[in-house]
């Protein structure tokens, strides 16, 4: 099996000491997949399908795309894309942009758009996804919401080791639920289609 990530700083990793124990390791090792991890601290939805939209997704079996918060953009200049959110610099260096220009329905007209990028390319390339999200406050259906009260949360924010094992967990029950992973049969050592 191959999986293929993208997302923002949850699936990157970003505040645990070991960046192996952020859950797009640890699942990949639970289902003895092979992945390629796309994600980026910082990110955002604009960057997520611009990346994989980049990449052959047909090539994979699953793509585990967790989209982010939709007030982050980017823009490309001098040669490299920067990334524009509210925490860059300290709150300070889009200040502007946020005051001035950006407004909540622009945001969820985005997240609108990004998302549905998103299955329709997974769609078109016959490539089971599972479409997951960091945002409270989404008005859109996701297959897996992550950011709940109890996933526990280090100082900047992002889950613990323990939150990205709690996270490795839904993840997993949820492939299982809607029949898009194989199950170990403990008892005959055989691996067998799981299905509803």
């Amino acid at each position: 099996m191959k999986i293929l990530y993208n997302g923002d700083s949850w699936c990157w990793g970003y505040s645990l000491d070991d960046r192996d124990d952020r859950y797009a390791v640890q699942l990949s090792k639970r289902l003895g997949a092979e992945y390629t991890d796309l994600s980026l601290h910082g990110g955002s939805n604009r960057r997520i399908v611009r990346t994989t939209i980049e990449h052959d997704v047909s090539q994979y079996d699953l793509g585990i795309i967790c989209m982010t918060f939709k007030n982050r953009t980017e823009f490309y200049l001098n040669g490299k894309w920067e990334k524009v959110n509210p925490g860059r610099g300290n709150g300070k260096m889009f200040v502007d942009y946020y005051m001035n220009y950006y407004e909540e329905e622009y945001g969820h007209t985005d997240e609108m758009i990004y998302r549905q990028a998103i299955i329709d390319h997974f769609a078109v390339n016959n490539t089971n996804l599972l479409l997951l999200t960091v945002a409270k406050d989404s008005k859109f259906d996701y297959d897996l919401f992550l950011n709940k009260p109890d996933i526990p949360l280090g100082e900047t924010m992002h889950p613990t080791k323990v939150g990205h094992q709690i996270i490795t967990h839904r993840i997993y029950e949820t492939l299982i639920e809607m029949g898009k992973v194989e199950i170990q049969n403990v008892e005959t050592e055989k691996r067998r289609p799981f299905h509803l």
